[in-house]
Parts: structure tokens; C-alpha cells; sequence
């Protein structure tokens, strides 16, 4: 099971969706599954926060972009 625990890890750090489901669905199943549901909500936790420290980067640091194209 190491190989698909760290394919779950992966997925709920690009889609965090992904890690908030796998958390529910195996937070009353066994003690092996907790942890990977566990680790799942951990890894979309910091999916999260790096999308919104890139967003936060992509208005502020490259608004010279943005204005190029008219939007700001």
C-alpha cells in the first residue's frame, strides 16, 4: 500500500477535494486508512495554502502584467 498512500498524498496536494474525501471517507475505517486520511487532509491543507500565496504573488508582485493587459 506505500505506492498508492503516496499517489493519495499527491493527489490531495494538486486537488484538495480530493484529501478532504479521502479524510472523511476512511476517518472511521482502520488504523492504516486513518493515517492515510490523516495525511490526505494534511497534504491539502498545504495544497491550499500554496495556491493562495501563489494567487496573493500573481496580483501583487505581477500587477505590472495585469495593467499591461487592461485589467487592474
Amino acid at each position: 500500500m506505500g505506492s498508492v498512500r503516496w499517489l493519495v498524498y499527491i493527489l490531495s496536494f494538486f486537488i484538495p477535494v480530493f484529501g478532504f474525501v479521502t479524510f472523511w471517507v476512511s476517518s472511521g475505517k482502520a488504523d492504516e486508512l486513518t493515517d492515510v486520511g490523516k495525511g490526505a487532509m494534511i497534504a491539502s491543507f498545504f495544497g491550499i495554502v500554496l495556491y493562495v500565496i501563489l494567487a496573493a504573488l500573481g496580483v501583487t508582485v505581477f500587477s505590472f502584467l495585469w495593467r499591461g493587459m487592461g485589467i487592474f
